[in-house]
């Protein structure tokens, strides 16, 4: 059995169809009900004006008598204008005076003190209403209309509705099929996008056509996911790589602590010596990988369905408090400016895990003696909450500010002192978690941290 052509099996051309078959339905229904008002109507006007000329013929017929009426009505018979017929029936039901045709007006259609209007006339074609009206003599007085008018206008009607109907139906077939042939093109671009993906190209994303339709957002949003995992990817290569290179040498350091308990020490305290020394470095390890779990677990998101409000100038007052003896003991001077009541929606130990990376950060890069200043405060129209982290150390070379926050990266002059290259790494995963806007900037001179929270309601 033949297949239906592709765009006829879309989903596109089937939602079309169905709602060509509803408008047809539709369609259907007026035209019927146009066509019953129209004949109801005109058969409405059709027995006004018979009833009409009936009741002035009786008026004539009782000013001037029985003779009178006979030889109006011939003389209405014999002009024969305008559609009307006129007969006066006997007592025995035959035509005495007038038109023949009429002999089949019923005598028992009439009632005594008015007329009675119905169809008379066997053929569809051939039919007419008639007014009958009793007389005193025992005859009966009949007023008729020929219904061929309104019958060629009900076939006009008709003939013109099946027409529009015919031109719905094929309009929406056709509407339907450019509609789903549009939707497979749309269609089409994604799967070719998503094959491109599949075969390795990673740097596809899908053509928008600046539509702004739903189409295109979906588009856009497609090709966010694609920079995102992209993204992801990227930095699980880069994770791979600088695990493999950055804990080389402290998993090297280990193994010659180790190496040379075994070669040099001759006593037990020796050996004790080699120990903590190997201990120290497992223990560097452990916390190299425990940083990693720790920021692969908040960039997965899990923890954002924990949100709450929570109070930003007390944690940074907390954090600020916390770090402050250890500040001041390098000689450091330590500014804080902080505005009351702010709030945000967050994790509290995340934040506070935040800002005590960034001022680690700032102590464990700039020599003694180095200014450091955290402060917090509104903008202008209170719907964002900036926070800083400044100091007057070296800084970071305009080029670096984006890869310091990579993980294990670390500046060539900061690689003999302690640390693992993960604090900002791990900063900036709670704050894209807290949808955060972090950024580096030159303090002139030293390097400027800057946080833009949305605060909460």
């Amino acid at each position: 059995m033949p297949r239906l052509p592709r765009a006829a099996r879309s989903a596109g051309f089937r939602f079309a169809l169905l709602h060509t078959l509803v408008f047809v339905a539709l369609v259907a229904v007026i035209g019927l009900t146009a066509e019953a008002l129209v004949t109801h109507a005109l058969k409405r006007q059709a027995r006004a004006r018979i009833e009409s000329e009936a009741a002035e013929l009786f008026t004539q017929y009782r000013e001037r008598g029985p003779e009178h009426l006979r030889k109006l009505v011939s003389a209405r018979f014999a002009m024969r204008e305008n559609r009307l017929h006129y007969a006066i029936l006997g007592r025995d039901g035959q035509v005495a005076t007038g038109d023949p045709a009429l002999a089949q007006a019923s005598r028992d259609e009439a009632g005594p003190g008015g007329s009675v209007v119905h169809e008379i006339g066997r053929k569809p074609y051939d039919t007419m209403l008639a007014a009958v009206r009793p007389l005193s003599d025992g005859s009966l007085l009949v007023a008729a209309i020929d219904l061929d008018s309104v019958e060629d206008v009900e076939d006009v009607v008709s003939g013109a509705f099946y027409v529009v109907l015919a031109m719905s139906l094929a309009l929406g077939l056709g509407t339907g099929l450019l509609l789903s042939r549009t939707l497979l093109n749309r269609l089409d671009a994604v799967t070719r996008t998503a094959e491109a993906i599949n075969a390795g190209d990673l740097s596809r994303r899908i053509a928008r056509t600046g539509s702004g339709d739903d189409f295109d957002r979906l588009s856009a949003t497609l090709n966010l996911m694609l920079d995102r995992i992209c993204a992801l990817m990227e930095s699980v290569r880069q994770v791979s790589n600088d695990v493999a290179h950055d804990l080389r040498t402290p998993l090297a350091r280990l193994r010659q602590t180790l190496e040379d308990a075994r070669r040099h020490s001759g006593t037990m305290a020796d050996y004790d010596a080699a120990v903590a020394r190997a201990m120290v470095e497992a223990d560097g390890l452990l916390a190299t990988f425990s940083a990693l779990l720790r920021i692969a677990q908040i960039e997965a998101g899990a923890r954002r369905s924990a949100f709450q409000s929570v109070d930003l100038t007390d944690i940074v007052q907390t954090v600020c408090e916390a770090y402050a003896p250890t500040i001041e003991d390098g000689g450091r001077p330590f500014a804080v400016a902080l505005a009351a009541g702010i709030t945000v929606e967050g994790d509290r130990e995340l934040l506070t895990q935040l800002f005590a990376n960034l001022l680690e950060n700032a102590i464990g890069h700039t020599p003694a003696g180095t200014g450091i200043r955290v402060e917090l405060k509104r903008s202008d129209d209170g719907r964002i909450g900036h926070a800083s982290v400044s100091d007057a150390g070296p800084g970071i070379p305009t080029p670096e500010r984006e890869k310091v926050f990579r993980r294990f990266y670390r500046l060539e002059q900061s690689r003999t002192t302690p640390g693992n290259g993960l604090g900002l790494s791990m900063a900036a995963a709670i704050a894209d978690l807290h949808q955060t806007r972090m950024s580096l900037s030159d303090n002139r001179p030293g390097l400027r941290v800057e946080l833009d929270f949305r605060l909460g309601g």
